[in-house]
């Protein structure tokens, strides 16, 4: 659930009333490409899972999409991105 209000819908058709969304975001700071896949090469969290499970040739084509897109035809070096997730609160009727 990507856009603004379909966390509200869930919730609402789940029978929580007074419900409030709001987007929360961060800022992600990497000094370089390394910084940025090193995550994904590990063993934590959803996406290193699944990174794990490909054939090392597509994992290598995968290393290799992902750096020339973080790079955009710049040199390597630190990067800053925006991250937005979306948090919902809502009360249980009684």
């Amino acid at each position: 659930m990507t856009r603004p209000g379909e966390l509200t819908a869930v919730w609402r058709a789940a029978g929580f009333t007074n419900i409030r969304e709001t987007a929360l975001s961060i800022r992600m700071e990497f000094s370089a490409f390394d910084d940025f896949w090193t995550p994904l090469a590990g063993k934590d969290g959803p996406g290193a899972e699944y990174v794990a499970t490909l054939p090392a040739e597509k994992r290598d084509r995968l290393l290799d999409m992902v750096r020339r897109a973080y790079l955009d035809g710049e040199p390597d070096g630190a990067r800053s991105y925006a991250a937005i997730a979306w948090a919902v609160a809502g009360v249980v009727p009684t």
